[in-house]
């Protein structure tokens, strides 16, 4: 008999043992599962089930293994974790109230916190759909905005701001056509534009346009455009862009300048001295042709005077074989004037006189033997 109590007793001890578990993880939780911290951009939600109240210590531990659930899904610094820990450090009775309210009390100072902080920083669609949630100043309405409205004013937002970068973009241009893909496609897309695309789709568009300035520039814009093309960094291009082309564009515009300076000096030096090559000729040419006009004075000076019967006309006319006066003179003044127009000096007048004589008296023995012949 006693042994079988014994065994009865036995049996009883096994089979609590076996239920223990499935007693332990019931109901609480279940419910701990459904707590998100409120920083995350998907809702927190109450438990679902009622705390064991009866105050002993199994249901208790249920009660500890909820909260440390929370806990453990909430953001440290929130009004949830910071309300959980408090009720773990306390009595059975606090773990007890904060499941059955706190836990929501502090979930919607934490969805209202959330709803402040987005606000303040968001564009002006998200900015007046976050201060309509609170004021109306219930946990359905932050939950609403949270869950559902915060996305579709954001969205919107971002169509604004990609269409204000339409204006400024190139028609053509790499960033153009990602902006109406984006505008195009789903709000994941438009979001993913503004945080990455737009510059990517910049940086492609700086490039080509480096290449193109590299294409019409000197030695040092052609140096630094291939030195930034090679950068791993869009900052490399930026700095080009805006910097690095007009640096190197000045010392391009020095050494075009310093070339055509060599030139310039080159091109005065030969000029300067074909001028000296054309003055000496020219000087030379003056010289000779000075020359040919004297001799050609002297020539006709000559011939007037060798006019036989010019020079018998008129030593006939005077009544006279002698020099003749006004030939003389004539010769003289004639000669004079010449000679003044060439530059002669003043024995010149004096040498054709002399031959003016010696030739009217050559003529003069020429006449007297020709009227001796005659006579005889």
């Amino acid at each position: 008999m006693g042994v079988h109590v014994k065994l009865s007793r036995i049996s009883s001890v096994v089979a609590a043992a076996a239920i223990a578990p499935a007693v332990l993880f019931a109901s609480p939780a279940v419910a701990a599962d459904a707590a998100t911290a409120p920083a995350n951009s998907a809702p927190d939600t109450a438990p679902d089930a009622k705390p064991d109240t009866h105050g002993n210590a199994k249901a208790d531990d249920d009660n500890r293994v909820a909260i440390l659930r929370i806990i453990h899904k909430s953001k440290p610094g929130s009004s949830v974790y910071e309300a959980a820990q408090a009720a773990m450090n306390g009595s059975p009775e606090d773990r007890v109230r904060y499941l059955k309210e706190g836990y929501e009390l502090a979930q919607f100072a934490d969805d209202r916190l959330r709803t402040v902080q987005i606000s303040s920083t968001a564009g002006k669609g998200l900015r007046r759909a976050a201060l309509e949630a609170l004021r109306k100043g219930t946990h359905e309405a932050l939950r609403q905005f949270l869950e559902v409205g915060q996305y579709a004013a954001r969205d919107e937002d971002n169509c604004v701001e990609i269409s204000r970068i339409l204006h400024t973009a190139k028609r053509g241009s790499v960033l153009y056509e990602s902006i109406q893909k984006a505008l195009d496609g789903s709000p994941e897309d438009r979001t993913r534009f503004l945080e990455v695309g737009q510059y990517e789709a910049r940086e492609t568009d700086d490039r080509i346009l480096v290449t193109r300035i590299s294409g019409s520039g000197g030695r040092h814009l052609k140096e630094a455009a291939r030195k930034a093309l090679l950068g791993d960094k869009a900052e490399d291009i930026r700095h080009f862009l805006d910097v690095g082309q007009y640096e190197a564009r000045k010392l391009d515009d020095a050494e075009a300048a310093k070339a055509k300076g060599g030139k310039d000096r080159e091109n005065a030096k030969e000029g300067q001295e074909s001028k000296d090559v054309r003055a000496t000729s020219g000087e030379k040419q003056k010289q000779g042709g000075t020359k040919d006009v004297k001799d050609v004075k002297d020539v006709k000076d000559v011939k007037d005077v060798k006019d036989v019967k010019d020079i018998k006309g008129a030593t006939e006319s005077n009544g006279t074989t002698g020099t003749n006066p006004a030939v003389a003179t004539s010769g003289t003044s004639s000669s004079g004037a010449q000679l003044a127009a060439t530059g002669a000096g003043s024995a010149t007048p004096w040498a054709v006189g002399g031959t003016a004589v010696t030739l009217t008296a050559g003529a003069g023995l020429i006449v007297a033997s020709r009227r001796r012949t005659s006579q005889s």
